[in-house]
């Protein structure tokens, strides 16, 4: 019996030999290298089967980058590859920024979240309501106040619906070309709202109100107090809403999917409204930006308010914005479903409030946005945590490329 263990023993020693040494899954920062290249490669896949023309993640944990990657074009046709620093239309990431600008001025002493509108843009006094049982437009018994813009309860809109009354109205003009934030926001003043203030949620133009708001506040145009107050001091310097001439050559094409399944330019560098003299800065989707200048933002928001030795906000002002501010509302209308399935909806951000009813991979408490082109960012106080994807595709929802990219992120986080 002694001779038979020692035989097996001796064989034992000369496979481990034979097979080499086990191969040890490296981790940085809690993250497996391994199921990171994981990430990579199912992200990869969406470019390899032409349903995106590229893509870029990024991860940062502590406040290391611990993963960045980019992959496939610019722009097909031309077969221009992505770069590092390639622009990006971040649309309504837009709207986290300028909720942090407006907030800046809060801190200042400069209004009150249940302020009216009205007290400081007077085109939203008299408001309409569309009363949908009697199919009539009515007099508002409420004021939409400060807050009711931040949270989207405001009763404003996009005139996305099943082509009711206000989505017509909103529908009806070329909102997007007017002038300035001051012209877009009397419009949008002087339309019927889809339910009282107050009431209900509804994603809206409202971010592009709080922009009009902060120029009134300010006594600067929009672009002009965003670059001195927020995009300067946090060193974004390819973020703006105007793409510079000399930059033009980095911003990626913007594609959609045919009916038959084909990738089809929409907006090009070349012929682009965002590479001619922008004088309207939507407060809720015109900002243009670069993963690196939004990876900044998103540290300094994860920093409590500080980067680069410079204070922007106060934590508990960011505590206060990151916090669900809709269990009192139910969802309001328009395609994008919230306050629920396990989320919530604060000063700027949406975020994850019970992290079982998301039936994904995440945690409560993780908060950020996404954009129109399939842009999207998430920020996780407890794991100390953002992750970024970039992409250039209108619509994006019939890939679920936002949620897959969420799930691989946590997927490969394997230490605390």
């Amino acid at each position: 019996m002694r001779y038979l263990l020692l035989l097996l023993f001796t064989l034992l020693c000369i496979t481990v030999v034979c097979q080499g040494p086990v191969e040890v899954d490296h981790t940085v920062e809690g993250f497996s290298k391994s199921r990171l290249d994981r990430l990579n490669a199912r992200m990869h896949q969406y470019v390899d089967n032409v349903q995106i023309a590229g893509v870029q993640t990024a991860i940062m944990r502590n406040g290391e980058l611990i993963h960045s990657d980019t992959y496939g074009f610019s722009d097909i046709e031309e077969k221009k590859d992505l770069e590092d620093n390639s622009i990006w239309r971040i649309y309504s990431m837009t709207k986290p920024i300028v909720s942090v600008g407006l907030m800046m001025l809060y801190e200042q002493g400069k209004f009150d979240l249940n302020d009216p509108v009205e007290d400081y843009i007077p085109a939203f006094k008299n408001l309409q309501v569309y009363d949908a049982e009697r199919k009539m437009v009515v007099p508002a018994k409420h004021k939409i106040t400060i807050v009711d813009l931040l949270t989207h309860t405001s009763g404003l809109g996009y005139g996305w619906g099943p082509n009711t009354y206000v989505d017509s109205i909103y529908n009806s003009v070329d909102k997007w070309n007017m002038k300035s934030t001051k012209e877009f926001t009397e419009w949008v003043a002087g339309q019927p709202l889809y339910f009282e203030p107050g009431t209900a949620w509804r994603y809206s133009v409202a971010t592009d109100v709080c922009g009009h708001l902060i120029e009134v506040l300010s006594g600067q145009l929009l672009d002009e107090y965003l670059e001195e107050h927020i995009l300067l001091p946090l060193k974004m310097y390819d973020t703006s809403f105007e793409v510079p001439e000399d930059k033009v050559d980095r911003l990626v094409t913007n594609y959609t999917m045919t009916k038959t399944g084909d990738l089809a330019v929409i907006d090009h560098p070349k012929k682009s409204r965002f590479t001619s003299t922008v004088t309207h800065f939507s407060g809720g989707g015109g900002l243009l930006s670069t993963t690196k200048d939004y990876l900044r933002f998103c540290q300094m928001l994860l920093n409590g308010g500080r980067l680069n030795g410079v204070q922007i906000l106060s934590q508990k002002t960011i505590q206060l914005m990151t916090r669900d501010h809709s269990t009192e509302v139910s969802h309001g209308g328009g395609p994008i479903d919230l306050p629920g399935h396990g989320n919530g909806f604060g000063l700027g951000f949406s975020m994850i409030t019970d992290l079982a009813a998301t039936r994904a991979l995440g945690s409560e408490g993780a908060y950020g946005w996404g954009g129109a082109a399939g842009t999207y960012f998430r920020i996780d106080p407890k794991e100390n945590m953002i992750y970024i994807m970039m992409m250039q595709l209108m619509p994006y929802d019939h890939l679920q490329a936002r949620e897959t990219f969420q799930i691989m992120v946590y997927q490969a986080l394997v230490e605390e």
